[in-house]
Order: structure tokens, then sequence, then C-alpha cells
């Protein structure tokens, strides 16, 4: 299980519960308080206090904007934005307005809220490094709410499913649906577009009071960890009222996000022992196990040839590659299906909870931190500039080896040992370069974005020129701070590093 690392995460929660026109909401301020500590909570998700921002009644539009920046900005791996309280919208362009304090649903609709087209264009601003972003609404009509979209659904009678979140008795959004960003999105509503939302006297609001209980309780079955799918998909079984939506952009369906408290994990690994074959199996061609999808043997267990395969491919990147075959776990318990054996579901799922969490020493924690990137650690503490091939950096610029950060830039390349990275200085900016053609039949003007991204470390700077995607800017500028938060959690390891 690979969960989004808290220290480089931020969530921002608002809750307005008390209104000067509107009927006052008073379970949205203990709810909003209460889904603060179990996202902090580290038998949950584990963000530091400081990562929480919790913004109450008095609230300002500008205010969730600029909270919602400042969040953005700082967050390398996931931006979490929370909405509790009224939901007003305009019928004529089916807009969604968030009802702050001074709402009032029989004066002008833009006086006193927040219109959701202008959140969640902040959420998605292109140059925040987040790489999930998610939202999650708690208030009437929130399923206007497009999918990271901006604006609302304007026409639903079209049910234009690349616009809608989940309309009522459409059934599931397609997770597989790809939008124009480069970020993972994520969108939860309390109800559809035509409905209301509820908040009992004295209790939490039903959706809000739902998601509290999946992240107290868990979801029993459900593996070692909770995908924001998985969570909606229980939490709309729940009776609250109202039928609440999803919608996913590039992301896999069961991309883990918190830690499931339903999920007895066991501690150790016991001997290789083989159990009998059950009655009449149910197949099951591919089971989840965390970011890992491991196929199963009729009968019961995962298939041993896929699961070593993937531990080299994926564990391996936590432990030492370098080992081949050692470092593939060598004891589960083995299940007997109805023509193979295979490795009990249970053990190798516990197996990867335990050696993926919580490293201890230097090499297992830079490995899984750029495993969160897909990004593998080069054998060997040479420096000298190697070929990586990865979906954020380009063939050769960036290479990440055990002791050193290497670079390769068109006029000059360099090493620098992590132990040093307190020295390096990003720097960023852009240019617009006239690309256009000229023959006998005229010109034709054209311009180009150059992202210029400048790395310094004492006297040497190394340039490099991108086009819009900056494969080597968006990984420098997630690994740096990553690193930065590394060394605060363990000085001890970068005074030992070459």
């Amino acid at each position: 299980m690979l969960l989004p690392d808290p220290a480089l995460s931020r969530a921002v929660l608002v809750g307005v519960h008390d209104y000067r026109h509107l009927a006052p909401l008073p379970g949205v301020q203990a709810g909003v308080g209460r889904l603060a500590d179990l996202l902090c909570d580290p038998a949950v998700w584990g963000l530091p206090r400081r990562h929480v921002t919790v913004l109450g009644a008095e609230v300002t539009a500008d205010r969730i904007l600029q909270a919602v920046r400042a969040a953005g900005e700082a967050a390398a791996e996931t931006l979490l934005v929370y909405f509790a309280g009224h939901g007003l919208r305009e019928h004529r362009s089916r807009e969604l307005y968030l009802a702050l304090a001074d709402a009032d649903e029989e004066e002008h609709l833009t006086f006193g809220t927040l219109p959701y087209g202008e959140l969640v264009a902040m959420l998605r601003r292109e140059g925040f490094p987040a790489r999930r972003r998610m939202m999650f609404l708690d208030c009437c009509y929130s399923g206007l709410a497009t999918s990271m979209g901006g604006g609302s659904v304007a026409v639903v009678e079209r049910c234009d499913l690349a616009n809608l979140v989940v309309e009522t008795g459409s059934g599931e959004g397609d997770p597989g649906d790809d939008d124009d960003t480069d970020f993972v999105g994520h969108v939860m509503t309390s109800a559809s577009g035509t409905e209301e939302s509820y908040t009992p006297a004295g209790s939490y609001p039903l959706f809000t009071g739902a998601l509290i209980d999946v992240l107290e309780k868990g979801i029993p079955g459900a593996g070692p960890a909770l995908s924001a799918r998985s969570i909606w998909q229980y939490v709309r079984q729940q009776r609250i009222g109202s039928t609440p939506q999803y919608k996913a952009l590039n992301s896999r369906e069961h991309e883990p996000w918190v830690r499931n408290r339903a999920h007895d994990a066991r501690s150790g690994v016991p001997a290789r022992r083989v159990l009998p074959a059950g009655s009449e199996p149910m197949l099951s061609p591919v089971v989840p196990s965390g970011e890992l999808r491991f196929a199963t043997v009729k009968g019961g267990g995962y298939r041993i040839g896929v699961v070593k395969e993937q531990m080299r491919d994926v564990i391996a990147k936590v432990e030492d590659p370098r080992l081949g075959w050692q470092a593939v776990p060598p004891h589960f318990r083995t299940v007997s299906g109805r023509w193979f054996q295979g490795w009990d579901t249970e053990e190798v799922d516990a197996y990867v909870e335990q050696r993926r969490t919580e490293p201890t020493e230097f090499i297992d924690a830079l490995r899984l931190l750029l495993a969160r990137q897909g990004i593998t650690v080069v054998p060997g503490g040479g420096p000298v500039v190697g070929q990586l091939t990865s979906r954020f950096a380009k063939k050769g610029a960036v290479t990440f080896t055990e002791s050193h950060l290497c670079l390769k830039s068109s006029a000059a390349r360099t090493s620098i040992p992590y132990a040093e990275l307190e020295n390096v200085f990003l720097a960023t900016s852009h240019e617009v370069v006239d690309t256009g053609v000229g023959n006998d039949q005229g010109a034709f003007p054209s311009e180009s974005l150059i992202l210029v991204t400048e790395v310094t470390c004492g006297h040497r700077t190394l340039e490099f020129r991108e086009a819009s995607s900056a494969p080597v800017r968006e990984t420098l500028r997630a690994f740096l701070p990553a690193m930065k938060a590394l060394r605060a959690r363990h000085p001890e390891w970068f005074r030992m590093v070459p």
C-alpha cells in the first residue's frame, strides 16, 4: 500500500454553520473539526496539523481562495478541499453557489457566496505541483459541480457524461475519463444536482457523518487501504436522504488514499503450509493490493509467479534491486487452488503494508519517495549521469543514484550529493519564442511558450528549456521539498550520506 505522502500534502476544510439570512447548521462545525482530527490521525492518513487549514462561519470568499492558493503552492503530493454548508443554485444557468454567512437565496446569488467555478478554477490552477487534487462538497445541489472542470453543468438534460459528476440513476462515474490536465482529480458530492442535503438537529450533516464513519471504522473486507472511489461506494449505500456523486480524472480506479481501520494486517509471516482446496471457487481475475494488482489462482490465493514479478518491480524499489531473487519474500502460506497453488492473499497484503510504510534506512526512504513519482533509483553510488526514462524526467536529464542527484542539460552536467541538497536553489521562468514561418506567400506568425528552469548549486548553474509539459521542472519541484521534509525528520541520515 502506497498512500499519498502526508508530509507533502495539504487540506483546506471550510465549514459554514451560522448564517444571517439562512437556517443555521450547527452540526457542520463539529463535523469539520472531527474530519480534521481524522485526517491528522496516523491510523488514517497522518497529515501534520500545520498542513490542515480549517475555516469557519465568518470566512469570506477571498479568504477561501487565498487559503486554497497557499495550500496548492505548498502541496507537492495531494491537495484536498472540503466545503460544508448551504448550497444555492441559479435555476436558469444551473450554476452552483457555496453559501457563506451573508448569503440570501431571495437576493442576488452572487452576494455573500462563493461561485463553485471560482473555487474549482483555483484548485486546478496550472502552477500547482500537487499530483492529486480532491474536492468534497456537502451542500444542497452539489451534484451540479463538474469534475474539476470549473463552473457547473450547463444543461443537465443533455446528459453530458463528460461534465456530470454522476447524476441520480446514472450509475457510477467512469474513473478512466481523461481531461486535458496532468493531475489526478477526484470530486465527491453529497447529492445530485437536483437534491437537497440534510443536517439533522444535534448531529453531523448526513454525508459528512457517513464520511467520518468510514474514516473512523473503516470498511470490512476492503483491504489495507481505501480509495476515494471505494469510500464513495460505501457512503452511497448509507441512508443519508440524497444520492452522493463521484467523478475521477486521470485516475486508476482503486488508487489508495487513506488507511482502512477495519483491516487486520498480520504482524508476522508464519511458516509455509498447504491448505486443502475448498468448495467450488469463484474466479477473481484481478485482486487489488494497494497499488499492486496480483492475479489469483482459481480456488484462492495470489499467483506465485505474478507476486514474484511485481515484487521485483515494486517492492525492490524499497529494497536493494541488486539482491535479485533474494529481495523477493521467501515464505508465504500456500493455498491449494483448483489447478494450481497460490500464496495467501492476506499474508502478501500484510507484507506489502509492513515493508512499504516505515523505511529504517536512507536508501529505503529514497526509493520509496521516488516510487511515489514512478522513478527508480539507479543502482550504484557513482556520480556518473546515467540514463533513466520515467513518466516525469527526460532520458538522461535527471538521474537519481543511491547517493547523488545527477543533472544533464544541453550545455553541462553535474552531480549533487543528497547531503548538499539544502544548497540547491531552483528558479523558474518562461519565455515567449517566435516560431513563425514565412515564404513567398507571406509571413505566418506563431508563438510558443518555453519554460526555463535554472538549478544552482554553489558556483554552478544548469539551465533546462522545456515545452509546456516541463518534466525536469516538475520532477525537481516535487523532489526537493520532499527531501527537505525527509531531512527534517531524519537529519542523521544526511550526515551519513556521502
